[in-house]
């Protein structure tokens, strides 16, 4: 556990910190060295009416009780590796002291303090063992490391020759910005003197030009955050030629090392603890998380993580999921179309809801407005009408179904105005109309709505079914319909392909499932007609209108296609036909101009037509297709 800082234990000592404190910013400071009192009846973070506000954590001495790693430059004789005389406790009536090991040779004491994560040092000091002021060369390094050891950075140089030493001229103040985060290199002398020996101060922010601005430069926070300091005495050598007063005398004698700074809490956190494992973590305040507090929280990604500062607390908020989920993450392009107000995106969504904020109800449900948007059942199903609606999804808002033609409702379950209940479930409702009796050729078949006719019906040319008009189709199959949705302008009917007769030389056409696309124009017309669950004949041609179809490559079905109920006694003069294309018997079609008077203008007597031939009986012909008496 972590002791807070607080002032020396003997008045003597007292004044060096009061100076350093001098040249520190008030967030690095508290407004006391006292510790912070956690008897408040609020916290340090928030303000009374529960506010988050910018915070710190408490000023401690983060090398008390930490060993020092000590190492010699040449090879000395066997000495104690980890020191801890110069991180106890400090008694300046009773030191305890640290002498380093005599050696014959020159070389450089390196001082190594691991401080086990990341502080924002103010201050470190140095206390010898011996009084008076050293008529010797002084030449010091102090190092820190931002990754545990790994790489090391010099902030401060001391030396009576700096220049010849170090290569940087003697100075205490950065000229500019830019310099105020390289180390700087001075005369430390005169020491201060204080009961117990003389001290050497280094202050991280003292001649930075920045440091009134510390809360707001990233620049100046990364100065003074370390993991691990080192202090380097360059030149330590046999003493032999020393003055008696010289506090390296011994050659080198300390009573106290200490470094004085606060946990890298990133102004999210007033304490500092260690947890199960013996690592120091910040509690974390502000919906914030991670050792440093430097990362949101889980599902308080609504914003981007930023430091606390004494004007922008910069707290993690919370993403808007409506009480739909409970997991979210940030996307930075959110962010910036919203004009950085929110980045939240809502991940997981229950209830049946979806969208960025679990605002919209999946595809199949619909706004239930009585109940609150946070409702566990704010999303009803869509109750569609099986027959009257086109698949089971509605408008999200509204709930309105998709209706088939002619019909109408929220959920599709009535006829609209002109329309009448049909006996199709592909049309449920039909127009009203009267029909009449028409004699073509020797049957007789219905006409339906005057548009059909001109539409389905272009011509009254009769077209006898044998070899040779067989041989214009590009396509004879029997199929099996499944199942049918409606795809904007097109109906697509899955089929089975259950026998090929006859297919052209750029159709690829295979026994097994496939889809046919009518227009809805042509469907509902009755060219051709199609009933789900029934076997018909398929007799097409891949000319024509195919440009209608969504894709070349799929099989369309239009007014030029003829769709007859199936027949089993069909089979065997169909099968000849096949057998005599295979032999070739089957002409060279006409030239396109002429194609068209066979294939493109096919009509209702066409159709009636072909029944007889396949039949050689009328009344079975009439039978086989509804439209025809």
């Amino acid at each position: 556990m972590f002791l807070p800082f607080s002032p020396p234990p003997y008045p003597s000592l007292f004044p060096v910190f009061l100076l350093l404190l001098l040249f520190l910013p008030p967030s690095l400071v508290s407004p006391s060295l006292t510790p912070l009192s956690w008897t408040s009846p609020h916290d340090p973070c928030y303000y009374l009416d529960g506010r988050p506000r910018h915070c710190l954590s408490e000023f401690i001495n983060a090398a008390y009780g930490v060993p020092v790693n000590a190492s010699f430059s040449q090879k000395a004789p066997d000495y104690d590796t980890n020191i801890t005389a110069l991180t106890d406790l400090h008694n300046p009536h009773n030191l305890t002291c640290w002498i380093a090991p005599r050696s014959p040779d020159t070389g450089e004491w390196v001082l190594t303090l691991p401080l086990g994560r990341r502080f924002e040092i103010t201050y470190i000091s140095l206390q010898f063992c011996y009084q008076g002021e050293p008529s010797d060369p002084i030449s010091i390094s102090i190092l820190k490391s931002m990754d545990y050891g790994r790489t090391w950075r010099p902030m401060q140089h001391y030396s009576s020759d700096c220049l010849g030493k170090f290569g940087l001229p003697s100075q205490t103040v950065a000229q500019t910005r830019h310099q105020e985060t390289e180390p700087l290199c001075s005369d430390p002398r005169p020491l201060q003197k204080q009961r117990g020996g003389m001290v050497l101060a280094f202050s991280t922010l003292d001649g930075r030009p920045s440091s009134p601005d510390f809360d707001y430069s990233p620049t100046l926070q990364d100065w003074v955050t370390a993991t691990d300091i080192r202090v380097v005495f360059h030149q330590v050598s046999k003493d032999t030629k020393m003055a008696p007063a010289s506090p390296f005398r011994a050659p080198l004698a300390l009573s106290d090392l200490q470094v004085g700074g606060r946990c890298k809490c990133n102004g999210h956190a007033s304490k500092c603890r260690r947890d199960d494992t013996g690592r120091a973590v910040c509690v974390c305040e502000h919906h914030t998380a991670g050792p440093d507090c430097d990362v949101c929280e889980d599902f308080y990604f609504d914003r981007p993580w930023h430091r606390a500062t004494p004007t922008h607390p910069n707290p993690c908020v919370a993403c808007e999921c409506n009480g739909h989920s409970n997991k979210c993450r940030f996307s930075m392009e959110v962010f910036q179309q919203s004009g950085r107000r929110s980045g939240g995106v809502c991940q997981k969504c229950r209830h049946h809801t979806a969208g960025r904020h679990c605002q919209y109800c999946q595809n199949g449900y619909t706004r239930d407005h009585n109940k609150a948007l946070n409702h566990r059942q704010a999303c009803q199903p869509c109750q569609c009408h099986p027959v009257g609606a086109v698949g089971r999804w509605c408008n999200q808002t509204s709930g309105q179904c998709l209706c088939r033609d002619g019909v109408t409702g929220l959920r599709c379950n009535r006829c609209a105005p002109g329309y009448k209940q049909g006996k199709s479930p592909l049309r449920p409702c039909i127009r009203k109309f009267r029909r009449r009796k028409a004699r073509i050729g020797r049957s007789y078949c219905s006409e339906l709505l005057p548009e059909c006719v001109s539409y389905c019906q272009p011509s009254q040319v009769k077209v006898r079914m044998n070899l040779e008009t067989y041989c214009l189709k590009d396509y004879v199959l029997k199929v099996q319909v499944r199942g049918m949705e409606r795809s904007g302008p097109w109906w697509q009917f899955s089929i089975s392909v259950q026998t090929v007769f006859r297919t052209g030389s750029t159709s690829r056409v295979r026994r097994g499932p496939l889809s046919l696309w009518v227009p809805d124009r042509d469907l509902s017309c009755g060219c051709p007609a199609l009933n789900v669950g029934r076997t018909f004949l398929l007799i097409g041609a891949e000319e024509g209108e195919r440009g209608w179809g969504p894709e070349e490559s799929r099989l369309v079905a239009d007014r030029s296609t003829l769709a007859l109920q199936w027949r089993e006694h069909w089979s065997p003069k169909l099968r000849g036909f096949r057998g005599q294309d295979k032999r070739g018997r089957c002409p060279l079609k006409s030239p396109a101009a002429g194609h068209s008077q066979y294939l493109g203008e096919v009509t209702l007597s066409t159709i009636c037509s072909l029944i007889e031939q396949l039949t050689q009986n009328p009344k079975q012909a009439s039978a086989s297709f509804s439209n025809c008496t």
